[in-house]
C-alpha cells in the first residue's frame, strides 16, 4: 500500500474513533455570587437577631467545591451562623444529582422539603451542629445552612433554615 494512502486511512480511522467515542460534557454553569441570593436583612429577620454581616468566602471552599457566603452576628448571643453555598455544574455534572445518589451518613436522616424546587431536602444529623438544606436550581445547586449552637437542636433551627431557603429559592428558579 502506498504510504500516502496508508496515512490517509490511519487519519480517517483516528478521526472516526475520536468522533464516535468522545463524550459531550455538560455546559459549565455560570458562577453566581452566593451573597446576592440572601440579604443581611432577611437573615436578621429569620433569626430574630441583629448585627449580621455577610462575608464572601473563597471560591471553591464550600461543600461540593461551591462558593460560600457566611453570615455572622459576632457578639450576639445565641445567633447562629448562616451560610449559602452556590455550586455550579462541572464536567462530572451536578453536585445535587451526585448527592441524591449517595446514602445518608449513618445517624442522619433526609427529609423532602416541598415547594423549594425539584427534590429539595434537609439533612439532620444528630452528632453534627450544622443543618443544611439542599436545593437544585435551574442552572446551579444551592445549600442553605445554619450552624446550630448545640448538636441535634433541629426543632429550634429548622424554621430558620426553611425561611432562609424560601427566600433563596425565589431567586434560583
Amino acid at each position: 500500500m502506498h504510504p500516502v494512502v496508508r496515512s490517509t486511512l490511519v487519519a480517517m480511522a483516528t478521526m472516526t474513533a475520536v468522533s464516535t467515542t468522545s463524550r459531550t460534557l455538560p455546559a459549565q454553569g455560570a458562577k453566581v455570587d452566593p451573597c446576592s441570593l440572601l440579604g443581611v436583612a432577611a437573615v436578621n429577620q429569620a433569626t430574630g437577631k441583629t448585627n449580621y454581616g455577610a462575608e464572601r468566602g473563597e471560591p471553591g471552599d464550600g461543600v461540593g467545591g461551591g462558593d460560600p457566603c457566611n453570615y455572622d452576628a459576632s457578639g450576639t448571643a445565641g445567633a447562629p451562623t448562616v451560610s449559602v453555598i452556590t455550586i455550579a455544574p462541572n464536567a462530572r455534572g451536578r453536585y445535587f444529582d451526585w448527592l441524591k445518589r449517595q446514602k445518608a451518613t449513618p445517624g442522619c436522616t433526609r427529609s423532602a422539603v416541598p415547594g423549594l424546587g425539584v427534590d429539595a431536602f434537609i439533612e439532620e444529623c444528630a452528632r453534627y451542629r450544622s443543618l443544611p438544606l439542599y436545593m437544585r436550581g435551574k442552572s446551579y445547586d444551592v445549600v442553605v445552612g445554619v450552624q446550630m449552637s448545640k448538636a441535634g437542636d433541629f426543632a429550634a433551627n429548622r424554621p430558620t433554615v426553611l425561611v432562609l431557603a424560601r427566600s433563596v429559592a425565589a431567586k434560583i428558579r
